[in-house]
């Protein structure tokens, strides 16, 4: 994989909003494979004019029963699938004239949404053609079309399913050999340095190879028949740029998700290349998924093969936006003979998560029957076997398996991963209702196999499992076999297999309450739960403090109780510490701040709710005390000792605190990388508060531009009117003119919050870069090498997710954080993410 954003090699973002908040493709029903007809005016057709009732109903019924036939068609490997397919042509070809665009529409869904069928539909796109060159010239170009607007979309999964539907084409005699090898090589050529041999590796190319090795895989049957010198030459092209790829990339631990995994590069490229190599030894047969196009070679041979124009790559991508998926996991035993058959299952799954990610259910409806099409004896499914219970991944392929293996993997892909984490979750989660007690104990033995490595595992990755266990559980009544971990309780304090389980019942304390978790816990686990429930650390409490300070507390609480305000509040500290006088003014100031915080806290301790309202009502006096860089790190201190006990609330007060202004990025760091903390580093809550708060940033750099952009209209719109209106009289010339006046001010406001904002960005980022290297440099940044390990894992998932704030400002980091006083595995990591970044 490569750094990327979220949407990552799938299909991106259209239209409306799904349940994770995200846009959905602008598809109704759901976003099933097909649409149905659009209703035009009146009730009609699409298209406008009058419809008459029984001939609607009756094109209604023949496009959804021609859009069914098309979904349906090999579902499943049986006998009867030459007859159906030979039969669905001569359908399709006899309607065709009348439904076109039905027919299309969905033949170019199903190829995009139902990738594992893409056998199927080469072969009934070759039989069109076959029947009707015009008619599978119209496919093709249709086709054609998608997978330029893909590439110039950067919709990189959409494209591999596109090349991988015209490797097969060439089989059906649709398209030419050299066709295919012609678009092929226009992948091909930004991976070549001008004028030589040599292969140059960068974000683009890795992703250029994959599409071009996925290509290969499935064309060599049928170019090793036409071209066999041609097909030759890319494989061993493809070998050489796998090669220069890991030597460019020895030592790089960024994208590493198990240290103790052999070497195989960053990224799924050397296993698509042993691959290659397998099939290529098998007379680039591929008996993994039944491939019906052999079944018609006869017709085939006597259509017309249709040539294409040359493709263009996107010229305007930054690096970031080219993605590549992950290496599969090998989180469960199998055969090593089955090799090929385990690479191509979890490729096609893999393509199904990425192209239907935007509807779970039918993601998981669809990726149960990907089995349908394997040929006999290529792995047992447990579904539909007679006794399921017998089924070993050690001796055969289990389909169910490779299935979570592939979820997984998914969720845990460094350097990013390519959709939101909730996606993964609710995705396991609607493959487990669909199968409840195969896929329950499916999960439970892959994820078991994952926590035996967790020793190993990347320090990110252990969180994300955290958060997805803990997510999984609760949606099916908290129900887990917890003893398999009772040793965690014995380990010391910060092993990573110890806090992953506290972290993770600690998420299922949030989700539901303490007495319902510990209800379903042995014994054993009680060191790793609370023994109470989680509640605020109040430092003026009558047994701890002295009588004058107990005079303040008493005060401040009576005033807060009964609704006091703000002014009173800091009257009531006045009163009271400028009697203080054998104490400096400093010293006053900091007792008087310390007061209100933690008195405001307790105010709002009740509920989320009570702590914003809280924090609003006195938010005049907060920013009265918080009126200097260490007035906001005690602020933010004092938040921490408060809610000691309770991280949930620590993360959303400190980041309400950031909202209005009480404390700023440069105080939570302070707070964050605090010397008080070394030993503490595993704690999970420390680095949700870092990502928010530079999130947080992120978040104000991006509405600042959106109204930088908005008031730039409303200046040129004024100007506009101006031009039109220049005849009109004097008085109204000025007025219009002092009128123009006002947006170019906010302009020039909010050109300067901008700036000042990005300049803060840049100073968070650099700061936050400098403590991780303080620490990590430095013998006194961690209580022993597990501490540091948890340190320097934090600092990886920090530079992986910033990595563009990182990259931007590049020079200044290593200049001035990454001297050679920094530790060198510090400057490894700088270095390695400029090399995935490149």
């Amino acid at each position: 994989g490569r750094l990327g954003p979220r949407r990552g090699f799938g299909g991106g973002a259209r239209g409306d909003v799904d349940e994770f908040g995200r846009e959905r493709r602008n598809r109704p029903h759901q976003r099933k494979p097909y649409d149905r007809p659009n209703r035009g005016p009146r009730g009609g057709m699409a298209g406008g004019g009058r419809a008459v009732p029984g001939l609607q109903d009756e094109a209604r019924d023949i496009e959804s029963r021609l859009s069914s036939l098309i979904i349906k068609v090999g579902d499943k490997n049986t006998p009867t699938l030459q007859n159906n397919l030979d039969a669905l042509s001569v359908v399709l070809e006899k309607d065709y004239t009348k439904h076109e665009k039905t027919v299309l529409k969905t033949f170019r869904e199903c190829v995009l949404e139902l990738p594992w069928k893409v056998t199927v539909y080469s072969t009934l796109a070759g039989l069109l053609n076959a029947k009707n060159s015009e008619t599978g010239e119209k496919v093709v170009s249709l086709m054609y079309q998608m997978l330029r607007r893909e590439l110039a979309e950067g919709k990189w999964g959409s494209v591999k399913v596109l090349m991988r539907f015209f490797a097969l084409l060439v089989n059906t005699n649709t398209i030419s050999a050299s066709t295919l090898l012609s678009m092929i090589d226009t992948f091909l050529k930004p991976v070549m340095v001008d004028d030589s041999s040599d292969v140059a590796v960068s974000a683009s190319a890795n992703c250029y190879v994959y599409i071009v090795a996925s290509t290969l895989l499935w064309a060599g049957h049928a170019l090793a028949e036409r071209a066999p010198q041609e097909l030759d030459r890319r494989t061993q092209l493809v070998k050489q740029y796998v090669d220069a790829l890991a030597e460019h990339n020895a030592g790089n631990t960024l994208s590493v998700v198990f240290h103790d995994a052999p070497a195989k590069g960053v990224d799924v490229l050397a296993s698509l290349l042993e691959t290659l190599g397998a099939v290529a030894g098998n007379g680039w047969k591929i008996d993994t998924i039944f491939s019906p196009y052999e079944m018609f070679a006869s017709e085939f041979s006597q259509a017309t093969a249709h040539e294409l124009p040359a493709l263009e790559l996107p010229t305007n991508l930054a690096p970031s936006a080219f993605h590549t998926p992950p290496e599969c996991l090998r989180l469960v035993p199998s055969p090593t003979d089955q090799a090929v058959h385990r690479f191509i299952l979890q490729d096609l799954i893999t393509d199904t998560v990425v192209q239907l990610e935007t509807n779970r259910k039918d993601c998981a409806k669809y990726l149960l029957q990907i089995h349908g099409l394997c040929n006999e004896d290529v792995c047992s499914v447990m579904t539909t076997a007679q006794h399921p219970d017998d089924a070993d991944p050690e001796t055969s392929l289990v389909f169910e398996y490779m299935l979570a293996e592939v979820v997984l993997s998914l969720h845990l892909q460094l350097p990013d991963s390519m959709f939101r984490e909730m996606y993964f979750t609710a995705l396991a989660i609607e493959l487990r209702k669909a199968e409840p007690q195969i896929l329950a104990t499916v999960f439970e033995t892959v994820v078991d196999n994952a926590v035996a490595r967790v020793e190993s595992l990347d320090v990110e990755c252990i969180n994300r499992l955290s958060n997805w266990l803990a997510v999984y559980i609760s949606n099916f009544n908290f129900q887990w076999d917890w003893a398999r971990w009772e040793s965690a309780a014995d380990e010391p304090e910060n092993s990573p297999k110890r806090c992953f389980v506290q972290e993770t019942l600690l998420k299922l304390t949030r989700l539901s309450y303490l007495d319902r978790i510990k209800s379903l816990l042995p014994e054993s686990y009680a060191p790793l739960v609370p023994a109470k429930t989680p509640s605020h650390n109040f430092k003026f409490t009558m047994q701890a403090m002295d009588e004058r300070t107990r005079d303040v507390s008493v005060a401040m609480g009576k005033c807060l109780k009964n609704k006091g305000t703000a002014d009173q509040a800091l009257e009531i500290l006045q009163e009271h510490y400028s009697q203080w006088t054998d104490v400096d003014d400093d010293t006053r100031q900091s007792l008087a701040r310390e007061m209100l915080v933690e008195h405001v806290l307790l105010l709002g301790s009740k509920t989320f709710s009570h702590m914003l309202n809280a924090i609003e009502k006195f938010l005049a006096a907060l920013h009265k005390f918080g009126d200097s860089p260490e007035a906001k790190v005690q602020i933010a201190k004092v938040v921490e000792d408060f809610w000691l006990r309770h991280s949930q609330f620590f993360v959303i007060t400190i980041d309400k605190m950031i909202t209005y202004r009480v404390i700023d990025p440069a105080a939570v760091l302070a707070m964050l990388f605090d010397p008080s903390h070394v030993g503490s580093w595993c704690r999970f809550h420390y680095w949700e508060i870092l990502h928010n708060t530079i999130g947080k940033l992120g978040l104000r750099v991006v509405q600042l531009r959106g109204r930088l952009e908005a008031a730039y209209a409303a200046a040129n719109t004024m100007m506009d009117e101006s031009d039109a209106n220049i005849q009109q009289q004097e008085e109204q010339e000025q007025q219009e003119k002092q009128e123009q006046q006002q947006p170019t001010e906010g302009v020039e406001q909010i050109e300067t919050m901008l700036e000042q904002m990005v300049q803060e960005q840049k100073d968070v980022i650099v700061s936050a870069t400098r403590y991780f290297v303080r620490l990590l440099s430095s013998a006194d940044g961690s209580a022993n090498e597990t501490d540091r390990a948890w340190l320097l894992g934090r600092f990886k998932e920090f530079m992986r997710s910033h990595h563009a704030l990182i990259l931007d400002n590049a020079q200044t980091l290593e200049t001035a954080v990454f001297t050679p006083e920094a530790s060198e595995d510090t400057r490894l990591v700088f270095s390695s993410l400029r090399s995935l970044c490149a």
